[in-house]
């Protein structure tokens, strides 16, 4: 089996409608991927100008949201990189944002994944990259560090506590 990152297309409809129903009841990571009353076409389009940052330049950045999709056409996760940060980004939620859907978790996709999109991010010429996660969730920050993530502190957001991450590329 093959699994590939690649930015989600039109083909992708019926694979990707079952990604979102995976999640069942969950909130589905990163935000930038969720279909939050939107069709899916809907979501392609914004998706598009979101790497053109031509959906809010004041409050949003360029970004590109990618699928990790193996030969079988089945998704098992979803990446954002932003391509600079702004103040709110830089305190709580960095250059990534990414989920794997939930039958697919623990068994190492997520670090791959994001191992694949570093590379990404090495083609835009980026040397560092913020990535953080809640500070209960293990399995996020266990996978940011086997990728090289060194933890630079922790801040306090309404919910809980971000820990916040730095990888040199």
């Amino acid at each position: 089996m093959k699994l590939t990152l690649r930015k989600p297309t039109l083909e992708d409809k019926s694979a990707y409608l079952n990604y979102i129903e995976a999640w069942g009841n969950e909130f589905v990571i990163p935000t930038a991927s969720s279909l939050n009353q939107r069709t899916f076409e809907e979501l392609i389009e914004r998706i598009d100008l979101d790497e053109k940052n031509m959906i809010d330049p004041v409050h949003r950045v360029p970004a590109t949201t990618y699928i990790l999709i193996d030969d079988s056409q089945e998704i098992y996760g979803a990446i954002c990189l932003r391509y600079y940060l702004n103040e709110d980004l830089f305190k709580y939620n960095g250059h990534i944002g990414y989920g794997i859907k939930p039958d697919k978790r623990n068994q190492g996709y997520g670090k791959y994944m994001l191992s694949l999109v570093l590379e990404k991010a090495k083609e835009h010429k980026m040397t560092m990259v913020l990535i953080t996660c809640n500070d209960e969730n293990t399995a996020s920050f266990k996978t940011i560090e086997a990728c090289g993530g060194v933890l630079e502190n922790k801040v306090y957001k309404t919910d809980g506590y971000i820990r916040r991450y730095w990888i040199t590329l």
